[in-house]
């Protein structure tokens, strides 16, 4: 046999084993007309921007003084969240302890119960996710 002969013979031969793959056009999302009754995808939780969040204790955000940055951070205005899904469920009443947290806090127009998430950055930096849940 020649090697072209060959060489066909071995195309044809992966090409009967392996299926089709899919096209890019069949990949395509479906616009709404084209959709019909199929669901789009839901949106991301606003929630989940926040990525996972180290756990922050108690004592830590007691500690908390005047030589600390502060940073107060509005998380997810056009959004609902839920109160226990940030990592400050079990911190609000630490923050609401601390003199210097409850000041700064105030300053921005937020109370400890509006805090969604704590970030301790350093040794001398926090960083409170706030988010107003309607009080």
């Amino acid at each position: 046999m020649t090697k072209l002969a060959l060489t066909t013979m071995a195309a044809v031969a992966i090409l009967a084993v392996f299926p089709a793959l899919p096209s890019a056009a069949q990949e395509r999302p479906c616009t709404s007309n084209q959709c019909g009754e199929h669901q789009s995808a839901p949106e991301p939780y606003c929630g989940d921007q926040l990525g996972v969040l180290k756990r922050v204790l108690p004592a830590e955000v007691l500690g908390v003084n005047d030589g600390y940055r502060v940073w107060v951070t509005e998380f997810c205005p056009s959004s609902s969240l839920m109160r226990s899904d940030g990592n400050a469920a079990y911190l609000r009443t630490a923050i609401a302890k601390n003199a210097v947290l409850k000041q700064v806090l105030q300053q921005h127009g937020f109370h400890a119960d509006d805090v969604f998430a704590v970030k301790m950055m350093g040794e001398d930096t926090i960083n409170l996710y706030v988010h107003n849940f309607g009080r």
